[in-house]
C-alpha cells in the first residue's frame, strides 16, 4: 500500500510539472532595443502585452551581432529566452538547429497584418510556422538612380532604368552599360571619383541571377550548392563589373553616393528613399534589381523578418500574446509612418514587385559566417570565381554539415579565472605546438630572466618560416576558456629581436578551424618594449574546454607573461 501511494505521488508530481501554470513574466530579445523609449515598437508592445496579462517584459540587451549568441547562451544557462526576434537570413539553421519552438498553437496565424507568403517561404518546416512575420516587414530590393544626373550627362530617357524596366529590357547588360557612360574622373586628377554603380550587398547580384548558394528543401535539409553554374555566371559578372572599374563597393562611398554624386546608381531597400531624398534636390527614381541571364522567372529580391518562441521556453502561451502584440504594432506604426515619408512611387513599386517576391536570403543561413569572405576574394583580392570558389568550398562543406545536425544538449562546465605568473617552468606544459604544423624556427621555453622574473619564451623567425606562423595552443584542461561564456584575456608581450614590417602577436580561443573566436592583434614595433595585449573574447557557442592560440606576424623570438583570463559578465 506504501508502494502504491508513493508511485501515486510521483505520477501527481509528474503530472503537476507537466501542467505548471505558465509565468506572465517574460523575456524578450531584439537587438537595439531601448527599454528606455516610449518610442521603441518593443517597449509599446510590452506595455500592450502588461495591459493584456499582468504580466511583466523584460528585455534582454545585446546587438545586431550577437543574436545567436544570446540564445543559445541563455539556453545553456537554463533561461531560455521566450521571444526572439529573426530574420530570414537566420533559418533554416535556427530550425534545424532547434533553436526556436513551433508558434502555431500560441500566435493567432489568422491575423491579416501577417505575411503569409514571408512566413511560407522561410519560416515553415514539417507544416509548421517558427516565425510571425508583419506585411510591412517584407523588404524588397531595388535601385535607387540619380535621374538628375543621367539627364545632364546626355542619356536618354528611352534608355534610362525606369523606361528600360517598363520595356522588359532592365537587365545586367543594360546595368553595365549605363554604369561604364557615368563612371568617370570628375574633376581631371586621373583618378575616378563617380562610380556608376554602387553596392554593399553583395550577394544581390548573386540572387539577381536566380541562384543561391546553398538550397534548402521542404524539411530544412541544407545542401551546398556553389558548384551551380549560375553562381559561376554571376560571379564572372562581378569580376568583370570590378575589372571594367564601374563597381564601388566602399560603404564610405556608397553611403552619402547618390547625394553627393560619387555614385550614379545604387542598390538598396525599399525604405531607403526617405534618407537619400532628404539630402538631394536631385531627382531620384527606383527600379527593381535588374535580373541576370539565369533568372528566367524575373524573380525579386525579398528579405523579411519577425518574432518567434525560443527552445525551451516555460511560457510559450504568454510569448505567443506578446508575438501578437509586437507584430501587429510594427503593422500598424510602420504603414502609418510610411504613409508620411515615403514617396508614392515606392508604393507603386512594390505592389509590381510582390507579384514575383522570392526570399533567397534566407539560403545563407549555414554559410554566413563565410560569405563575405568568400566573395571579397572577387571584388577586393581581384581572384577568379575559381579560385574563390576552391579556396572556400571545403570549409562551406564543414559549415553545411554543421548547420544540418540540431545543436544537442548545452554544456556550461564550471570555469575557475587565470591569472598566471610564469615564476617557475610548471606552466610550460599547458603550452603546446599547433597540431599538423612544421616550423623549424619555433620552440616554446622557459626563461628564467623574463620581463619580471621568469616567463614563457616563444622562439620564431619569420625569415625562415614565413610572415604568418600559428606558435602554440594551449592545453584547455591546464589553460583555457569553456564554451558559453564571454571572456577578457589579457598578457604582457616582449620581442627580444627586432620585429619585421608591420609585426604584431595575436590571441584567440581555437578549437579548430570552424570554430574560433576573438582574434585580436597587438602590434610590435621594436623589441625590449614590453607591450600588453587584450582581448574580448565573445559568443563561445560551443560545448566543452577550448585551449588559447597565439600566432603572430613577422615576428622573432618574445616574450609572454602575467596571464590573465577571466568571464565578462553582461
Amino acid at each position: 500500500m506504501k508502494k502504491t501511494r508513493i508511485v501515486a505521488a510521483i505520477f501527481g508530481l509528474m503530472v503537476a510539472g507537466l501542467f505548471a501554470k505558465e509565468s506572465p513574466n517574460i523575456t524578450v530579445f531584439r537587438p537595439g532595443t531601448n527599454p528606455r523609449s516610449k518610442k521603441d515598437i518593443m517597449v509599446q508592445a510590452a506595455e500592450k502585452y502588461t495591459a493584456k496579462t499582468g504580466g511583466k517584459v523584460t528585455f534582454v540587451m545585446g546587438d545586431w551581432g550577437s543574436l545567436e549568441s544570446k540564445l543559445l547562451t541563455y539556453m545553456a544557462a537554463g533561461t531560455p529566452i521566450d521571444v526572439c526576434f529573426a530574420r530570414n537570413a537566420d533559418f533554416p539553421k535556427f530550425f534545424t538547429k532547434h533553436y526556436f519552438e513551433p508558434i502555431n498553437q500560441y500566435v493567432n496565424l489568422d491575423a491579416k497584418y501577417l505575411s503569409k507568403d514571408a512566413m511560407d517561404g522561410c519560416f515553415k518546416y514539417e507544416g509548421s510556422y517558427y516565425v510571425a512575420s508583419a506585411k510591412t516587414s517584407d523588404h524588397y530590393w531595388i535601385i535607387l538612380y540619380n535621374k538628375s544626373l543621367m539627364d545632364e550627362q546626355g542619356i536618354a530617357e528611352k534608355d534610362q532604368p525606369l523606361a528600360l524596366w517598363k520595356a522588359g529590357k532592365w537587365d545586367w547588360d543594360h546595368l553595365r552599360s549605363l554604369a561604364l557612360k557615368l563612371t568617370k574622373d570628375t574633376t581631371g586628377s586621373g583618378t575616378i571619383d563617380r562610380w556608376g554603380f554602387g553596392n554593399w550587398y553583395t550577394e544581390g547580384l548573386l540572387y539577381a541571377n536566380g541562384v543561391t548558394l546553398t538550397n534548402i528543401d521542404s524539411k530544412g535539409k541544407i545542401t551546398l550548392n556553389m558548384e551551380d553554374q549560375r553562381v559561376t555566371e554571376a560571379l564572372v559578372y562581378l569580376q568583370n563589373a570590378k575589372n571594367d572599374g564601374w563597381y564601388q563597393q566602399d560603404n564610405s562611398i556608397i553611403t552619402d553616393g547618390l547625394a553627393s554624386r560619387t555614385v550614379a546608381m545604387v542598390m538598396g531597400r525599399e525604405y531607403d528613399p526617405p534618407a537619400v531624398l532628404k539630402n538631394t534636390r536631385d531627382e531620384i527614381i527606383y527600379v527593381p534589381v535588374p535580373f541576370g541571364p539565369s533568372n528566367k522567372e524575373h524573380k525579386n529580391i525579398y528579405e523579411c523578418d519577425g518574432y518567434g518562441i525560443g527552445a525551451g521556453s516555460q511560457n510559450k502561451k504568454y510569448a505567443g500574446i506578446y508575438i501578437d502584440c509586437v507584430v501587429e504594432a510594427t503593422y500598424e506604426n510602420d504603414t502609418k509612418d510610411r504613409a508620411k515619408v515615403w514617396p508614392e512611387e515606392i508604393f507603386a513599386l512594390g505592389e509590381q514587385m510582390e507579384k514575383s517576391r522570392w526570399y533567397p536570403s534566407y539560403t545563407t543561413s549555414p554559410i554566413e559566417s563565410i560569405v563575405n569572405s568568400f566573395l571579397g576574394e572577387i571584388v577586393w583580392s581581384g581572384n577568379s570565381p575559381a579560385t574563390a570558389i576552391a579556396s572556400w568550398e571545403p570549409k562551406a562543406v564543414a559549415l553545411v554539415q554543421d548547420a544540418n545536425k540540431p545543436v544537442g544538449k548545452l554544456e556550461r562546465l564550471p570555469f575557475k579565472a587565470v591569472n598566471e605568473v610564469f615564476k617557475n617552468n610548471k606552466m610550460l606544459a599547458a603550452f603546446k605546438p599547433m597540431p599538423d604544423t612544421e616550423y623549424s624556427s619555433v620552440q616554446i621555453s622557459f626563461e628564467p630572466k623574463g620581463i619580471e622574473a621568469g616567463s614563457l619564451k616563444i622562439a620564431c623567425d619569420y625569415e625562415v618560416d614565413g610572415e604568418d606562423v600559428a606558435y602554440c595552443l594551449t592545453d584547455p584542461a591546464l589553460l583555457g576558456i569553456v564554451g558559453w561564456r564571454s571572456y577578457e584575456v589579457e598578457f604582457d608581450i616582449k620581442a627580444l629581436k627586432e620585429p619585421g614590417e608591420e609585426a604584431y602577436v595575436s590571441v584567440q580561443a581555437y578549437d579548430n578551424d570552424l570554430h574560433k573566436y576573438g582574434w585580436t592583434r597587438k602590434t610590435i614595433e621594436s623589441k625590449d618594449e614590453v607591450y600588453h595585449m587584450k582581448a574580448t573574447i565573445m559568443d563561445v557557442l560551443q560545448n566543452g574546454r577550448i585551449g588559447l592560440q597565439i600566432s603572430g606576424h613577422n615576428m622573432k623570438d618574445f616574450l609572454i607573461d602575467n596571464i590573465k583570463i577571466v568571464e565578462k559578465i553582461d
